[in-house]
């Protein structure tokens, strides 16, 4: 999703609320971390797209909206929605202010898979997807969009999940993992979260790969990532060794790196066309 949009989640998460989310019911709360509502009247131009390792739907307002998404040099058209999840590298989304709003809709990290019944690695290669790309059901879809409130939406989205899960897989000790890291912002270790919850590196290692598709370094790397990028947005100085150090990286050549690795740009760059 637009990164902007998830620093305002992960903002609301942490205690503050800075974002419209509606709660999924109950039926549905063992699936759906949450909806949320973004105006995109002021968006970039260019924004970019990243993902926290939970699988996301954005829904725009009409069935017959589209944007377009650069990915690796492609530019990739989506009408009605977008999906994405797994690590994603350089994607930007053009012209998101063309619709006046979306609707994005965050799963719990062992629940999308099983939905779609979609393979474990399904985003490795494609980090941006379309619906028709999970088998989304059109006449689902034609009911969603049939409702002209997002809240009448929502309820038929989570009518469709109703149907299509079979059980929980929820992970008290996995849970607590994802927990600890969101928590540490990303400024841990593979090693400390094995120390910390209780649990042995191979159990760690197979429980992210069987829930989010990814490896626990990975994911600890996407939340120090977005933690370092709202110090650099927000930052008022743009003090590049500062702001490393203060989002966990050895040294500037470090951070430096990393951020031109996820954005394409260097920090300076990317900061001075924000």
């Amino acid at each position: 999703m637009p990164i902007e949009h998830l620093r305002q989640i992960i903002k609301s998460i942490n205690g503050n609320p800075n974002c419209e989310r509606i709660a999924p019911s109950e039926s549905v709360k063992n699936y759906i971390e949450g909806f949320y509502i973004f105006s995109c009247d002021d968006m970039a131009q260019n924004q970019l797209v990243f993902n926290d390792g939970l699988p996301t739907i954005i829904f725009f307002p009409s069935i017959t909206d589209q944007i377009d998404i650069q990915n690796n040099g492609s530019l990739i058209t989506f009408k009605t929605a977008w999906i994405n999840g797994g690590i994603m590298k350089s994607i930007y989304v053009n012209n998101l202010n063309k619709v006046k709003s979306i609707l994005v809709m965050r799963f719990k990290s062992y629940a999308f898979y099983d939905i779609f019944n979609l393979p474990l690695h399904f985003f490795r290669n494609k980090c941006v997807a379309s619906l028709a790309d999970i088998g989304f059901d059109t006449f689902v879809l034609n009911k969603i969009y049939g409702e002209q409130q997002n809240i009448q939406r929502i309820r038929q989205i989570e009518s469709y999940i109703e149907q299509k899960v079979l059980s929980s897989k929820s992970n008290a000790l996995f849970d607590a993992a994802i927990g600890y890291i969101n928590e540490m912002k990303g400024q841990t270790s593979v090693l400390d979260v094995v120390c910390q919850i209780g649990v042995n590196y191979k159990w760690l290692e197979r429980s992210f790969l069987n829930c989010l598709g990814i490896s626990p370094k990975e994911y600890i790397l996407l939340q120090r990532f977005i933690f370092a990028y709202g110090n650099l947005i927000e930052s008022k100085n743009k003090d590049l060794t500062e702001i490393a150090l203060k989002s966990g990286f050895y040294d500037y050549n470090h951070f430096l790196k990393e951020f031109k690795s996820y954005t394409g740009k260097t920090p300076l760059d990317y900061a001075s066309n924000s």
